[in-house]
């Protein structure tokens, strides 16, 4: 009879659930926070701890698996739009990662599965085993990315001591610029900026003159609190000349490069239907 220590598997399953949210993350290009991936871990791993249980054995259903994954991810990323996109994600980073463990277990001469739900794996299979899944996804991905003519990246932006971190389209038609500086300009959500402003400021951004920047301009530059806005022209397929609130934050980092000269436009209205991006970023920006 083999013994199952709870401590070794309640750690074994922390470690790998954090490298399978991480990878999740990565691979999907959504910005989420350590500790949040951290939380999210940490409840499957209880949540693995609690199956072996005779009084739990109802966690092992299909069921309740499916909703098990997908509390994590809520957990890991929160409400968004790509939500279900993400829990897919995760299943299929989970089953990639499964299957090298498998895979490299026989390889090695090892025992693949003995009839208990925890493989012995060692440390140095469990790493091999997430370099390979994680490469071959990305892999997938990048190339499934490029077929559909769509790159996304992660976008950080910074300002007064102030950070949001979201996903981009990298739009190589937008071709807006700050006819001031000359600089590129990336068009982002206006929720998806939320962390750089405060409440009185968001009020006004959210409020009913939203989606009229004119307007909105004297109120939002009579408080004290949000930055210097400007109103930037703009036109597009329906609109003769339209202007956007914008502003020159402090740093601007595209897939963890810091970018230059950049000007933030804000966008009242999505501008991804299915939600997996939050901002249009300039293609000239990459330049």
């Amino acid at each position: 009879m083999r013994i199952l220590y709870v401590d070794t598997l309640f750690l074994l399953n922390l470690i790998v659930n954090y490298l399978l949210l991480l990878a999740t993350a990565k691979i999907a290009a959504v910005h989420t926070s350590r500790v949040r991936l951290g939380l999210g871990a940490l409840f499957g791993a209880v949540y693995a701890v609690a199956a072996v249980f005779p009084q739990f054995s109802f966690f092992l259903s299909a069921p309740m698996r499916v909703l098990s994954g997908a509390a994590v991810v809520l957990i890991a990323f929160g409400v968004r739009g790509a939500f279900f996109r993400l829990v897919v994600l995760f299943f299929a980073v989970s089953a990639a990662f499964g299957g090298a463990i498998f895979a490299i277990s026989l390889m090695a001469g090892g025992p693949a599965y003995d009839g208990h739900h925890v493989l012995p794996i060692s440390l140095k299979v469990l790493i091999v085993a997430f370099l390979v899944c994680y490469g071959a996804l990305s892999l997938v991905f990048a190339r499934l990315g490029r077929g559909s003519g769509a790159r996304v990246a992660g976008v950080e932006i910074t300002h007064r001591g102030r950070s949001a971190r979201f996903t981009g389209l990298i739009d190589t038609g937008n071709s807006l610029v700050d006819p001031v500086t000359g600089g590129a300009v990336l068009v982002a959500e206006t929720e998806a900026l939320a962390g750089l402003f405060d409440s009185a400021a968001m009020e006004l951004l959210l409020g009913p003159l939203g989606e009229q920047p004119v307007e909105l301009f004297p109120k939002l530059h009579a408080c004290p609190t949000a930055p210097r806005f400007y109103l930037l022209p703009y036109t597009a397929v329906g609109t003769r000349v339209g202007f956007l609130l914008a502003f020159r934050p402090d740093r601007v980092r595209i897939d963890g490069k810091e970018t230059a000269g950049i000007s933030v436009a804000l966008s009242p209205t999505r501008v991804s239907d299915g939600g997996r991006y939050a901002a249009l970023v300039n293609g000239g920006a990459l330049c």
